[in-house]
């Protein structure tokens, strides 16, 4: 139930509306009198919707040596309540003709169904419940954790790529939640208890620390009446700021190496950290920009690296813009055959310099704006799209309106601007490198 997301996601269903509004989504914005925000995006193509509740704490929330208990919690909200028994809420959803799930991030939990449009009064109803009133069994509780402990073995540790980059993240955010695994460490996994998760369910989960995100074939006028019966007739608790311990500045380069037998590809990764869109909207939509220039098959250094001197079999960069405090920019580079990590290594710092160098040009900035914006159709024309977006947006710290002025901002862009935050944040030696390779290979 965890997932990454990709910053590229907020510019999406632009080109869809960029004629008619200059708003990406048109959404409707409301908050109830206990404080719970309530933002409706009308898509009128099918009679259905997604209903989207997004709490404001995660991981990075958890008291230090109980990692793992926001998303513990997320699985226990599937545990039972007075009115749906523990593992019917799913099963309920899908007799309406919908599908739900969940995930957790540091910085957020949410979760969702898609359902038919006269079935949102239901899930509403239910969703509020299991805000207020979650009553697991203590055999519900024990089991879950076992379940949780083995997605750990089956997403973590049987992925050796997965553990360099939980160990790449502990470098990179030293004395900050940042650094541990939002499904936490498997020894404090075992020590999971219902004691520390009711007391994040007590201390976080509210309607005021909550956002209601509903996109699909509806209005504000006709949700308000329903969110007003469900989730307007919870009380608004004491709820505390949110309170992050300092992580230093880094200054220099960390590397980390993992290697074991059953690794058969070797994979070289740089780690930074830059700022967030919450932080610095400009550098961070130059960071977005800076990720299509760079990566996938059309980008800068897959065509030098792997196309022209055909070092690396896959080149690829990814910014994960979302987040209350520091960000992530990561490049990623696989080697061609013969080829070792310090030869590639020393290839992708050579090819960031000769771009820094000599700059982008007007073309390649437009042409990477045109295919954000060519990606917007697909994500306007879904349920999931808008509420997702708007979503990670608002509970990362920006403002709808933010949300909805971010194309404009973009396309205002020059490639002075790209090419500033390329040297300034990603030609940095204050970061952490990654090598994974073979047992053997490691010397």
């Amino acid at each position: 139930m965890i997932r990454r997301v990709s910053f590229l996601l907020v510019f999406l269903a632009w080109a869809a509306t960029a004629h008619a509004s200059d708003k990406v989504y048109n959404a409707q914005h409301a908050t109830l009198d206990n404080g719970m925000q309530v933002i409706v995006i009308p898509v009128h193509r099918t009679p259905a919707v997604t209903h989207m509740v997004w709490y404001m704490a995660g991981a990075a929330e958890e008291p230090q040596g109980i990692s793992g208990t926001a998303h513990f919690l997320e699985h226990l909200l599937f545990k039972g309540t007075p009115r749906v028994p523990a593992g019917k809420f799913s099963e309920i959803v899908q007799r309406m003709g919908g599908n739900d799930n969940a995930f957790t991030s540091w910085d957020y939990t949410a979760f969702f169904q898609t359902v038919p449009k006269e079935k949102l009064a239901d899930v509403m109803a239910m969703e509020a419940e299991r805000m207020n009133d979650l009553t697991p069994k203590l055999s519900d509780v024990y089991s879950e954790k076992q379940v949780v402990m083995e997605e750990r073995r089956q997403n973590i540790e049987s992925d050796p790529g997965a553990l360099l980059g939980e160990r790449m993240r502990q470098a990179l955010f030293p004395n900050h939640p940042y650094g541990r695994p939002i499904i936490g460490w498997m020894p404090e996994m075992q020590g999971l208890t219902w004691v520390d998760s009711l007391a994040f369910y007590k201390k976080w989960y509210a309607p005021n620390n909550a956002v209601l995100v509903i996109s699909g074939d509806t209005t504000l006028e006709e949700v308000l009446p329903l969110a007003n019966s469900t989730y307007g007739q919870l009380k608004r608790e004491d709820v505390p700021i949110r309170a992050r311990t300092a992580s230093p500045k880094m200054d220099g380069t960390v590397r980390v190496t993992y290697a074991r037998p059953d690794i058969r590809e070797p994979q070289w990764i740089r780690m930074l950290r830059v700022p967030s869109v919450r932080q610095d909207t400009k550098s961070s939509l130059s960071l977005s920009l800076l990720e299509d220039l760079l990566g996938g098959n059309t980008g800068r250094l897959y065509q030098d690296l792997v196309v022209s001197q055909k070092l690396a079999s896959n080149v690829d960069a990814a910014y994960s813009g979302y987040a209350w405090d520091d960000a992530t920019f990561t490049l990623y580079a696989t080697p061609a055959s013969g080829v070792s990590l310090e030869k590639l290594e020393k290839a992708v710092t050579e090819a960031l310099a000769k771009i820094a160098a000599h700059g982008f040009t007007d073309d390649e900035i437009k042409k990477a704006v045109g295919r954000m914006q060519d990606s917007a159709v697909y994500a306007r024309d879904s349920l999931a799209g808008p509420a997702m977006n708007v979503g990670y947006g608002i509970v990362t710290g920006l403002t709808l309106d933010d949300i909805e002025t971010w194309p404009k901002q973009l396309e205002a862009l020059s490639k002075d601007d790209v090419s500033g935050a390329l040297k300034k944040f990603v030609i940095s030696e204050a970061g952490v490198t990654g090598w994974l390779l073979p047992e053997e290979k490691k010397r």
